[in-house]
């Protein structure tokens, strides 16, 4: 009650302090004018107004203006102005460590004793003061080159590249230097792994270990030499699959293949080699078929947004209309946005999905923006051509095949809507009463069903043999019924037909019993057909000289066939029975079902009558409506279209690839778009079922610009926003993207990124090591034609790379994790790395490029939900020999050996791998059958290559260390080999932590 009372009393007085032009309490006599504006304003703006303002009151407090400030929030009075003990501000902003800013660098002491100053003094704040959010996160401030670091005159002998500068300048700052240069052997192998993932030969580590002797020409020129290899391609390809979640398979339940993923895969690999500028390389991925029409990459990259899972279920199985269906789609998008910016922005983007991000100056709004931008295209197979001229031709036929389609739709509505409302309601009445239009009863056996035609005016005939000569008196036609998606009755009857008699099978004495051929018969439903004409035959045939429509194309179709004698008997029953065709499909269609005596009997007199009539009436209306020059018209466009189709049809077929597409083949609930967007809303709390204001294509802001609005006409392609998107992402002045490609780049040569968390450069993620470094880095990679040979050179040739990895005692205890790189970081080799190593040195490894994966397990079961039995894979399979990243790669049944070598996981973006040290990965590496089988061939190729065991021994050691073997491992190979076999010695040498390890 005392606290109310004294909150009360303060409230009061700070009211009555309040003047027009601002307010003031206590205030000091000597703070200078205007201290809030210029020295405090910019702290709050900067570091505190994005997650504390009038729309988003984390924890209760706004610190957008005076009054909503000096409310306080949920923990009490965060601003007790003359009092800055009570206030809850300092208590957040001083802790250890500090809880405030969230996410972000702790508040300077001279920026604390300014905040606290301005409370003691009486917090003044100008009403009309309304302070915004400033964005200076460092990885969104503008890119600009500093400057190269000035390096003392005794320690430049160990700058080779700017990169030296910017490393050794704090080295230096903290009392360390570089570490002693490598070895030639170190650097050799160093090299090999890190630009090509292969172990150099022991004649390459002979020829380069002597050229890096000479001096600095020869180091560059082994740079040169694996930087041209096309294993460099397959290399660095690797890296960047690990990030986009490349996989062979969908994920999910079922875990379908994906036969024609490997295109992408490919593309990246030739990419890479290629040298193709980063800002080429990101388009290609997020809107190659807009933004490089006609070319092959151009489809190819946009592998990158099909990389991800995909659920079979959620879209195949489930339509989009119920909550599953939605879920799935929505998660889809999800899954491309998060890609997207994951990728190439290293943006968390997906923490907007269910609420504004916390940490980062992104909405939902801007989140489902995103969304937006990707909501036409779905993951499904499309063609590309090796001829970039008939992939032209493609696109110009599909484009003019699209616009005659629209013409003829355009036309088609104008039509209907020349009949006004009694169109419509002949309509709707022909629908309900085809609904109400149900036999008594139905029968399996269907009856006579004709081959499917394209065309309507495909003549079909089929016929009875009565065995001899009869006197016939009547004919009955039996229409069919089926109730399989809503066909119903009178399913086939033929629109026009004639029934016929004759001596001879050939009708060479034809008599007409009844011509139906000179106009549309209505369709009777179930009404039967009779015709009595006296006549003496021995066949009977019905002939359709205009077939039934269904809902693409046209048949004939009969259920019983009657012919009756002058005892009024069906002589017709169990007859032989020919025809044009048939397709035959027991038990619902065959020849033998036309006079077996069964058909589906009745429905109401009254729904037949009034049905028919509708439909005469519908007719005569629509004669009205499709007048000649319209029905011309549309003739035009028909016959417009057809052409297209044919030309289209004439063309390569052209390969396939998994990417992302808006027009294929339908697969149950799973409906290509046709390039036409879905409507995108924000969901609440990213519900589905709760779907608020719609979401327009944008993109994120950055400092210096707002939300980015797509400001597209309103009949633009769907491509087009994919366009602006990638055009956004490569821009010049884009901070994220050139800031978070180098990162990675360094990651993977050092094993320590300057920014620990690649994929997260937001508040949550971590701070870089070298700041000016990763700038310089960034400008220097953009405008130097985005080449990452060129980014490569620059860091493999400079001293920071070169360094051994030997400890220091002293450097150790000062930077213990290596955080400022006084050494170079020792690693494992990766999975994919000790795999291809021990195909390389066991003489095995197939070097051929490109191509479908190759499986490492049998594949079972795959029509429904494939299995994948790794434990019946033969490792002697000589199509499994190829380097790893070929590989067939299943999600949720990883690859039991690679996986215990903590490959990455495909369902999930891995910018860094894992490095871990259990048992299971040295009881694999001893008992895993591709070792034993690697194992033997390697003591084969030993056998052939080296004639004593010593040899041997020399051989197998210069193979997998490359390096001579010492007297201790000379003598102790050669006792075990001698005692366990030379195969077993095998196994041990590629457990050797020498093998293992780099450096």
């Amino acid at each position: 009650m005392l606290r109310l009372f004294s909150q009360f009393v303060r409230a009061a007085s700070l009211f009555l302090l309040f003047p027009l032009g601002g307010w003031t309490y206590a205030q000091e006599a000597n703070l200078p004018q205007g201290f809030f504006q210029d020295s405090v304003a910019p702290i709050l703006s900067a570091n505190c107004v994005t997650c504390h303002n009038d729309q988003r009151t984390e924890g209760g407090l706004s610190l957008s203006n005076s009054l909503s400030a000096l409310r306080g929030g949920d923990s009490g009075e965060s601003i007790v102005p003359g009092d800055p003990t009570a206030s809850f501000l300092l208590e957040y902003i001083t802790g250890d460590p500090p809880e405030m800013p969230q996410g972000g660098q702790p508040l300077s002491q001279q920026e604390i004793a300014m905040i606290r100053r301005w409370i003691a003094s009486g917090a003044t704040w100008p009403r009309d003061l309304k302070l915004k959010a400033q964005d200076n996160w460092w990885s969104r401030k503008a890119l600009s080159r500093p400057p190269v670091p000035e390096i003392p005159e005794t320690s430049q002998a160990r700058v080779r590249t700017p990169i030296d500068a910017f490393i050794l300048t704090q080295l230096l700052e903290r009392g360390m230097n570089f570490s002693p240069e490598a070895d030639s052997r170190t650097l050799v192998r160093r090299l090999y792994y890190d630009l090509i993932g292969l172990p150099p030969t022991p004649e390459e580590m002979r020829q380069w270990m002597a050229k890096l002797d000479e001096g600095e020409h020869g180091y560059q020129q082994l740079v040169e030499h694996l930087l041209a290899s096309p294993h460099y391609g397959e290399r660095w390809a690797r890296h960047w699959l690990d990030v986009v979640k490349y996989a062979d398979t969908c994920g999910y339940d079922k875990d379908k293949l994906r036969r024609n993923a490997w295109p992408y895969r490919d593309y990246v690999i030739r990419s890479f080699n290629e040298d193709k500028p980063y800002a080429r390389f990101v388009e290609e991925q997020i809107a190659g078929d807009a933004l490089y029409p006609g070319e092959q990459d151009g489809i190819l990259g946009l592998g990158f947004i099909a990389a991800g899972p995909w659920d079979f279920i959620g879209h195949v199985e489930v339509p989009a209309s119920k909550i599953d269906g939605k879920n799935a789609r929505n998660l889809d998008r999800d899954e491309m946005v998060s890609n997207t910016l994951n990728t190439f922005c290293s943006v968390t983007i997906q923490c907007a999905r269910c609420h504004d991000h916390k940490f980062d100056p992104y909405t939902q709004q801007h989140y489902y923006g995103i969304q937006a931008v990707f909501a036409a295209v779905d993951r499904a197979e499309r063609p590309y051509d090796i001829d970039p001229q008939i992939e032209k031709k493609r696109l110009q036929l599909t484009d003019d095949k699209q616009s005659a389609e629209k013409q003829l739709a355009n036309l088609q509505r104008e039509i209907a809507a020349a009949g006004g409302k009694q169109l419509v309601e002949l309509r709707t009445k022909i629908q309900t009463l085809r609904q109400q239009a149900k036999p008594e009863t139905t029968v399996p056996q269907h009856g006579y069903h004709s081959h499917i035609e394209k065309t309507i005016d495909q003549v079909k005939w089929v016929q009875i043999d009565l065995g001899d000569p009869t006197e016939i008196t009547k004919v009955v036609l039996h229409p069919c019924y089926d109730d399989y998606a809503g066909i119903g009755p009178g399913f086939g009857f033929p629109l026009r037909f004639k029934i016929e008699a004759a001596s001879d099978a050939a009708f060479s004495d034809s008599q007409v019993m009844a011509d139906e051929t000179t106009e549309d018969y209505p369709n009777p439903l179930l009404a039967s057909y009779q015709v009595e004409v006296p006549v003496t035959a021995r066949f009977v045939r019905i002939t359709a000289t205009k077939l039934a429509p269904r809902q693409n194309d046209f048949i004939f179709a009969l259920s019983e066939l009657e012919v009756f004698d002058k005892h009024n008997k069906n002589v017709a029953l169990n007859k032989n029975i020919q025809s044009l065709d048939s397709i035959e499909a027991p038990i619902r269609w065959r020849r033998t079902n036309l006079v077996d005596g069964l058909w589906p009997k009745s429905i109401s007199a009254n729904v037949s009558q009034e049905l028919n009539q509708a439909r005469q009436s519908l007719a005569l209306l629509e004669k009205q409506i499709e007048t000649p020059e319209r029905i011309a018209q549309q003739a035009k466009f028909k016959s417009r279209i057809n052409a297209l189709e044919a030309q289209l049809k004439s063309l390569p077929s052209g390969k396939m690839v998994y990417a992302a597409a808006t027009h294929f083949k339908p697969q149950g609930s799973f409906q290509p778009t046709q390039g036409i967007p879905r409507e995108i809303h924000v969901l609440h709390r990213g519900n589905v079922t709760d779907p608020r204001e719609e979401a327009l294509p944008g993109t994120l802001p950055l400092p210096g610009q707002d939300a980015y609005a797509l400001n597209l006409p309103t009949d633009h392609d769907e491509s087009e926003r994919r366009a602006a998107l990638a055009q956004w992402i490569t821009s010049r002045d884009h901070p994220l993207t050139w800031r978070s490609i180098v990162n990675r780049i360094w990651y993977y040569h050092f094993d320590q990124a300057i920014v620990g968390s690649p994929n997260d450069f937001g508040r949550m993620g971590q701070m870089p090591t070298h700041p000016e470094l990763l700038d310089w880095l960034a400008v220097e990679f953009r405008d130097h034609d985005q080449s990452f040979k060129h980014l490569h050179r620059l860091i493999v040739t400079s001293s920071v790379y070169r360094q051994s990895s030997r400890h220091h005692e002293a450097y150790d205890a000062k930077d213990s994790s290596n955080q400022f790189l006084w050494r170079m970081n020792r690693r494992r080799l990766e999975a994919e790395e000790i795999r291809d190593s021990i195909l390389s040195v066991s003489g095995k490894l197939d070097k051929t490029m490109g191509g479908p994966g190759f499986f490492v397990f049998k594949l079972e079961k795959e029509a429904h939900s494939p299995h994948y039995e790794y434990h019946k894979f033969d490792p002697r399979d000589p199509a499994t020999h190829r380097r790893s990243i070929y590989r067939f790669i299943v999600r949720s049944q990883p690859d039991p050996y690679m996986t215990t070598l903590d490959c990455a996981d495909s369902s999930q973006s891995t910018p860094k791998r894992s490095e871990t040290l259990t048992a299971l990965q040295a009881l694999s590496m001893l008992n895993n059958p591709f070792q034993l089988v690697m194992a033997e061939s390697f003591a084969e190729r030993l056998e052939q290559q080296a004639v004593t065991l010593p040899e041997q021994v020399e051989l197998g050691v210069q193979l997998t260390l490359g390096r001579a073997p010492t007297d201790f491992e000379r003598e102790k190979f050669a006792e075990f080999a001698q005692e366990h076999g030379l195969a077993n010695l095998c196994r041990v040498l590629f457990n050797q932590s020498e093998f293992l390890y780099l450096d």
